[in-house]
């Protein structure tokens, strides 16, 4: 099992089924409302960000992508969090937890929370500050 993590800021929501089934959605990402603004910023971005399954030694990297999707529209911003597919989202689910945050090295982790573990929080539909 892989160590607890400490975030310094993080995020949490409950996946949709298009959010987490590969035949709703191929789009591999997740909207970036307030609560994803708050934490990444507006400035868009490439870096590589921890995958894992919290309570599995299933972990990977995979490159993620922050950019606003209109940035041809100045007054209708609509930001987004893309993704390489990797291991631990092609375990997703429709309602799984998923948190992003920064550790406190500043490393960006994204831990998938299996519905039925005890760490699952249950149903959240809007990401909330965690």
């Amino acid at each position: 099992m892989t160590a607890a993590i400490r975030f310094r800021a993080s995020c949490i929501k409950t996946l949709s089924s298009v959010e987490a089934n590969p035949e709703k959605s191929h789009q591999h990402e997740f909207n970036g409302v307030k609560e994803l603004k708050a934490l990444l910023g507006i400035d868009e971005f490439k870096c590589d960000a921890k995958f894992s399954i919290r309570g599995s030694q299933v972990s990977n990297r995979a490159q993620v992508t922050w950019y606003d999707a209109r940035t041809s529209h100045l007054s209708r911003s609509e930001y987004r969090l893309y993704f390489t597919q990797n291991e631990v989202m092609d375990n997703a689910a429709e309602g799984d937890n998923i948190i992003i945050g920064y550790d406190t090295n500043d490393n960006l982790q994204i831990i998938l929370i299996k519905i039925g573990t005890a760490s699952h929080e249950g149903l959240i539909k809007n990401w909330r500050e965690n």
